[in-house]
């Protein structure tokens, strides 16, 4: 499997992530299923940045561009999540250049020297924890990059902190009261370890398209799933939000289709 093959299977799993965040009760067995394989996408990401470090002919391109990128998805993030354009949270494309930039600290740590090198890390991480995947997209690269020469050794390191997210997770909801289990999907992150396996060390096509296509489409569905969970949610405040959920459903998109001029 090639890296563009990932990266467009990470595309399809996190529109599945983002449509069970945007429409479905957290309770829903269909929420919970999206969100499981919501978790394969930034992990599948990390493993082609890993990548993309150690084969970019340009690497302060390559963080320039995610750098500008992320600042273009910030207000479609924002907006998405939380309805305003304002989130002190970075999207995951900060989450990506935090990652890239530890991985140059890693490889250049005996130029740098230790107490450099361990004052960059930390900061890095500490940078990290205001982004959408936290520490934990920075420590999956790392598991990937640091072993690219072994996959056993990137699937052991990669499960160990997959465990270690999940652990988490299960002791957050303890702390709020919830059963352990109440976000059991965090755990679709080990669905990457077949991908770990099935990459064969290949890019893939060279075509344009592939090296910006996830760039613009990451701010753009934001953009629109965030209009589109509006729209529903300005529905549902002026009509009728006592109606079962099934005829809420119904009820907008019928709204929504009408509003729009649009035709099934």
């Amino acid at each position: 499997m090639s890296i563009n093959k990932i990266k467009y299977i990470a595309i399809i799993s996190m529109v599945c992530d983002h449509l069970a965040s945007a429409f479905f009760a957290p309770d829903a067995s269909i929420y919970i299923v999206l969100r499981l394989i919501g978790r394969i996408t930034a992990p599948s990401m990390c493993l082609a940045l890993a990548e993309g470090f150690v084969h970019t002919s340009n690497r302060k391109k390559y963080i320039s561009r995610l750098l500008a990128f992320a600042l273009i998805a910030q207000i479609p993030f924002s907006f998405f999540e939380s309805g305003t354009f304002t989130l002190p949270l970075g999207n995951v494309l900060f989450t990506f250049a935090c990652s890239f930039a530890l991985m140059e600290v890693v490889e250049n740590w005996k130029k740098i020297g230790a107490l450099k090198g361990i004052i960059a890390v930390i900061v890095l991480l500490v940078l990290s924890m205001k982004t959408d995947w936290l520490i934990f997209g920075p420590l999956f690269t790392l598991s990937i990059y640091m072993n690219k020469e072994n996959k056993d050794c990137q699937a052991i390191c990669y499960a160990a902190i997959s465990v270690l997210s999940f652990s988490l997770s299960a002791f957050m909801c303890v702390s709020h009261g919830l059963p352990w289990y109440g976000q059991v999907w965090q755990i679709g992150t080990l669905l990457v370890i077949p991908i770990i396996y099935a990459y064969n060390g290949e890019r893939g096509s060279k075509a344009l398209f592939n090296k910006w296509f996830f760039y613009i489409f990451y701010p753009a569905h934001l953009v629109v799933l965030g209009l589109i969970r509006w729209q529903r949610n300005l529905f549902l405040k002026h009509h009728q939000p006592n109606l079962c959920r099934v005829v809420k459903v119904q009820r907008f998109f019928r709204y929504f289709i009408a509003q729009y001029h649009l035709s099934y």
